[in-house]
């Protein structure tokens, strides 16, 4: 009962600062909105990009209780996680507007020298890539929800009301993200020319109206919404979709040869025949000649066979990217994703980590009374399981069973507990209060941590717990 008392004061506590924090972010946008010159504009930002940091914090710390299992009515923490995320958009709008100041030199130069046409293209651009955003935003609220409903349906067996509602929402998940890969395709058509803008802005009142009414019970949805735009002719390989729910171009890709047959003198190696569409891989053309390629001669090996009529160009879709001068450089949001991938491919979990635990075998077994465990407890593999054990217990799994499943599990019950693991100390750490300095490199306040040497919890005051010893980086 203690421990009950104590958790609903740190939620009173953490919502107090929710409502404090949003009321500050409101005050902070409306001097934004009134100031009168840029540097006011920019000290407002720099005020404003601080407080969402806090909000994101709490957040975070919230999204913890949502799906902790000791807290029962969760619909106060997730009316406020979703207050917190509504100022996260709104943040985004700030950040969107101000990455080309409008009275800049570069601001006013850009103005001046982009024709009307290109500026609407730029628009309709900035448009789409805004809706994407929006409706990504919405599949997280979504899935946070459907999360949140499952655990309480774990619970509560049977409840109809509940299960509808999870159905409905994974419809709707299902439905954006089939928005969120035509607006992709279309803004890749956008930027190669291959799709008018009077096009797009025919589809965006229904886009918005799908985004604003989607979820109202009445709501009818323009199955035709995209006919007109004729999608349907892009090669599949263009509109590949990779796992995180974003398009993008595969390695495989078809090259269509002229109508008119030539002969040539190349004793390289010949593309095939115009009746024919071969499948090859895209990376091999990058690394060509401009000459190579449109004269139908390559240095690469695409099979020993009988001379064939050869032709001497080949048609490449403008939105392979495939450029006269060689391959151009990764944009930062590909170098960022390229990066995650190989985290990942670092951290790839081991077969074992899926393996049922093995029932233990004493090798001089002693018998026990029979009201004590004769069998491992049920389900003593799950995260569920190990939330219920003390945390003492939890930090004598994580140091002395090193590189087994459980460690893994502790660690991530000490996680829920809002304990973080500190890379350089190699100890466990969690906030005694509100950091007193938060900045994007660290934080300074009080800390409680677990001194594995001396086994047991101590009180560190004034420390600064830099993020980059921070694993997984959670608090930020």
């Amino acid at each position: 009962m203690a421990d009950k008392r104590k958790l609903q004061g740190e939620i009173d506590r953490c919502l107090k600062k929710v409502a404090e924090g949003v009321e500050q972010f409101e005050d902070i946008w409306q001097k934004l909105h009134n100031a009168a010159n840029a540097n006011q504009k920019e000290k407002y930002e720099a005020d404003l990009k601080k407080e969402i940091k806090k909000l994101q914090r709490l957040r975070d710390q919230i999204k913890t209780w949502v799906a902790s299992n000791e807290i029962k009515d969760k619909r106060q923490l997730v009316e406020n996680r979703k207050l917190i995320e509504t100022q996260m958009e709104r943040f985004k709008v700030v950040e969107r507007e101000t990455k080309t100041k409008a009275y800049s030199k570069e601001g006013l130069g850009l103005a001046q020298k982009v024709d009307p046409a290109q500026r609407e293209k730029e628009e309709t651009g900035q448009w789409l890539t805004n809706t994407i955003d929006t409706l990504n935003m919405q599949v997280d609220q979504f899935e946070s929800e459907v999360e949140s409903l499952s655990v309480q349906t774990r619970k509560k067996k049977g409840d109809k009301e509940k299960q509808d509602r999870i159905d409905e929402l994974k419809r709707l998940i299902e439905r954006h993200r089939f928005h969120i890969r035509m607006l992709e395709t279309i803004l890749r058509m956008l930027d190669n020319d291959s799709v008018p803008v009077d096009a797009i802005q025919k589809i965006k009142d229904d886009v918005e109206y799908y985004i604003d009414s989607s979820q109202d019970p009445d709501f009818e949805e323009n199955e035709f919404l995209y006919d007109d735009l004729d999608l349907e002719d892009i090669p599949a390989a263009l509109v590949a979709t990779s796992p995180s729910g974003q398009g993008n171009v595969e390695d495989e890709v078809y090259l269509h040869s002229s109508s008119t047959p030539t002969s040539t003198t190349s004793s390289s190696p010949i593309p095939p025949s115009p009746a024919t569409c071969t499948a090859v891989s895209l990376w091999p053309l990058l690394f060509l000649h401009p000459a190579d390629i449109f004269s139908g001669s390559s240095a690469a090996p695409g099979t020993p066979a009988a001379p064939q009529p050869s032709v001497t160009e080949v048609n490449i879709p403008p939105s392979l990217g495939v450029c006269p001068l060689g391959p151009t450089p990764l944009p930062k949001d590909q170098l960022y994703q390229q990066a995650m991938q190989e985290s990942a491919w670092t951290h790839m979990p081991h077969p074992s980590d899926s393996e049922r635990i093995r029932q233990y075998l004493m090798r001089n077994p002693c018998p026990t009374l029979p009201f004590h465990h004769q069998v491992p407890p049920h389900h003593s593999d799950s995260i569920e399981f190990y939330q219920r054990l003390s945390t003492e217990t939890l930090f004598f799994i994580f140091y002395y069973l090193e590189g087994t499943k459980a460690q893994y599990l502790s660690a991530k019950a000490l996680k829920k507990q809002s304990w973080r693991f500190h890379t350089k100390y190699m100890m466990w750490f969690q906030r005694h209060e509100e950091p007193k300095t938060i900045t994007d490199e660290f934080e300074q306040g009080t800390y409680i941590y677990f001194d594995y040497e001396k086994w047991g919890q101590r009180k560190k005051e004034g420390f600064t717990f830099e993020y980059r010893y921070l694993e997984d980086r959670d608090l930020q």
